[in-house]
């Protein structure tokens, strides 16, 4: 954390964003997924909006892409982002692109080698390499990371979030996260093929 913080040095804003459950569902709580097919599935938004996830034949990776569906059929992508999972089954990195596969931000996420829970998530301009880092000018700066923390019932904190641009075009960035919807993070409220974990709490069924 010191490490990032004196990387982007004076260029950073600190704000902080709304209440982020640890839950794999947050803000999305109340909205019904459906099976299109095994590796298809659907869900319908609060603003008439339809939300896919495709997994692969692995499933190694996730695409989650959200689109409006015209009366005639004709689907408008709003925004495509596919993730790329590690052994353990989670999230570690993804592209985001625009409706014409334009490839708009690179993101990447840090997990607690103990705990396994998220801490980190960095999102990088695919467009345009940013180095800000005076000690490492090869350093690739994010230009929006987040750092989540846990209290004691595993309930995940407000992200301290880091702004890695300023001026005209951190008001554009801000601008596209809520129009996009992603102002709370990218990682997805919803994984719905996510590896399912064992709960260590659960009592070992008994045998007749």
């Amino acid at each position: 954390m010191k490490m990032f913080r004196s990387c982007l040095n004076s260029i950073i804003t600190i704000c902080s964003l709304t209440l982020l459950s640890s839950s794999p569902i947050s803000n999305a709580q109340q909205k019904k997924v459906t099976d299109a097919n095994s590796h298809v599935r659907l869900m319908k938004n609060v603003d008439g909006s339809t939300t896919q996830f495709k997994r692969d034949l692995y499933n190694t990776t996730l695409e989650k892409s959200t689109f409006i569906e015209k009366q005639n059929g004709e689907k408008i992508i709003r925004t495509r982002t596919t993730y790329v999972r590690d052994k353990q089954g989670r999230l570690r990195s993804g592209i985001i692109e625009d409706g014409q596969r334009i490839k708009l931000y690179k993101l990447r996420y840090g997990y607690d080698p103990k705990t396994g829970r998220l801490i980190a998530e960095n999102m990088f301009d695919a467009r345009t390499i940013r180095r800000n880092d005076a000690n490492d000018p090869s350093k690739e700066t994010p230009v929006r990371a987040l750092r989540y923390s846990y209290d004691a019932q595993g309930q995940r904190s407000k992200p301290i979030v880091y702004v890695g641009v300023v001026g005209k075009t951190a008001q554009e960035l801000q601008k596209w996260l809520k129009k996009n919807k992603f102002e709370k993070g990218t990682f997805p409220d919803v994984d719905p093929f996510a590896p399912k974990t064992a709960n260590p709490n659960a009592r070992p069924k008994s045998t007749p």
